[in-house]
């Protein structure tokens, strides 16, 4: 999965709103929107017309392997999320710790 995607997947799943707006340095509009619609597609994404955007089951647990697989990343992607103007919510909190625990 390209860290774009997961940046998207940490976004959604941290403020709960997938109409955040995601900053240029993730890519062009057309680029994101195939971004989303190849997580829907793939089942890590599911498209729900009163809230936009859910994390599936699948997208959550991918969500956590790849910051498992990628702790060196985690606080780029934090740093991504934060240029969203997203704050890290407690869940987020809670998997980045879990994610540092783990050895």
């Amino acid at each position: 999965m390209f860290p774009s995607e997961m940046v998207i997947l940490m976004a959604i799943e941290a403020t709960r709103d997938s109409s955040k707006k995601l900053p240029s340095t993730v890519g062009t509009g057309e680029y994101i929107s195939r971004l989303y619609d190849s997580l829907v597609r793939r089942g890590y994404l599911k498209k729900n017309s009163l809230r936009g955007y859910q994390l599936t089951s699948e997208g959550r647990e991918s969500l956590f392997e790849f910051l498992l697989e990628n702790k060196t990343r985690l606080k780029e992607m934090v740093k991504a999320l934060q240029q969203l103007g997203v704050e890290a919510s407690e869940e987020i909190d809670k998997l980045a710790r879990e994610v540092l625990e783990v050895k």
